[in-house]
């Protein structure tokens, strides 16, 4: 993809659909977003903010981070237009059709060989870091995990942008938001932009079988983007009303059933999500709705 597409894709002002696929049940289509994934409103916003402040400054500097691939991707849609180059630290569990286009979106990926030997990407990142100058660099560390950016990027992007689609609803007043939480951003930005709004949400946190994010337990599961093995840093927990753990079946039912009836295959953790989405709508009453995220693709996964 050029430059000149790359930066075109990423101006404010995109909109992704917000759609009642099924009687009370509301999606939320940011697959669809450039990048296809919600990730690419908190890269835009970490970047927009550092060129404003002077720590990217374009033609010297190099954004450095460590993603599973939707920030990533993010991060070169957001640096393409302002010719800033952007190396990523991806484990080597994560899907490999996305490390394939990551580099052929023009990422570089570092640290293979470390990670290869053991190396977590934290740790490609700190060593990145301590050794720029040998390495001739000038990095920005965008740092999603602990970036308040990320949520301010939903709390006044996404966060209104649904609001705004919700008028189309006429008479509702309240909604339950079913959301995953890998740093917690969206979660926390989108449920503050809600309740500001008037909407009376209570939220339910979806977490893989096993694990309880709030108390750092976590087992493997093959959920990426939830539970990623770290208590959520940006998640505000005084938001979450309920958590409700998914399992790998009932994952794959919600995945073919909306693949079924919409044509959308998303990925694990949004199935995940739909899953309790699905059965919190069956039970809805009056002009309750149900308010989840389809949050990327899953053929990135297959």
């Amino acid at each position: 993809m050029s430059g000149h597409f790359l930066a075109a894709a990423v101006r404010p002002g995109s909109t992704s659909a917000l759609r009642q696929v099924e009687p009370r049940l509301l999606v939320k289509f940011e697959l669809d977003n450039a990048g296809a994934s919600h990730k690419v409103r908190a890269a835009r916003h970490i970047v927009r903010c550092a060129v404003e402040t002077g720590e990217i400054i374009p033609g010297r500097t190099t954004v450095i981070e460590k993603t599973g691939g939707n920030f990533g991707l993010g991060l070169l849609l957001a640096c393409a237009d302002i010719n800033v180059p952007v190396e990523l630290a991806v484990g080597l569990s994560f899907s490999p059709i996305k490390r394939r286009f990551l580099e052929l979106s023009g990422a570089r990926l570092i640290g293979v060989d470390q990670l290869q030997a053991g190396a977590t990407p934290r740790e490609v990142v700190e060593w990145h870091l301590a050794n720029a100058t040998a390495l001739g660099k000038s990095y920005f560390y965008t740092d999603q995990f602990n970036n308040p950016g990320s949520v301010v990027a939903h709390e006044y992007e996404t966060g209104p942008e649904i609001v705004d689609q919700l008028k189309a609803f006429d008479g509702l007043r309240s909604l339950t938001f079913v959301s995953c939480a890998g740093t917690g951003a969206h979660l926390t930005g989108i449920t503050r932009a809600l309740r500001r709004a008037g909407l009376a949400v209570d939220v339910t946190l979806v977490e893989p079988a096993g694990c309880d994010s709030r108390n750092s337990v976590f087992v493997s599961h093959r959920f990426e983007g939830m539970a990623v093995g770290v208590n959520p840093p940006l998640l505000d927990w005084g938001l979450v009303t309920h958590t409700v753990q998914v399992d790998y079946a009932a994952m794959f039912e919600a995945q073919q059933r909306f693949a079924t009836a919409h044509g959308y295959l998303v990925g694990n953790t949004s199935a995940a999500c739909l899953a309790v989405a699905l059965e919190l709508a069956d039970r809805a009453k009056g002009s309750h709705k149900v308010l989840t995220i389809a949050y990327d693709h899953g053929l990135w996964y297959a």
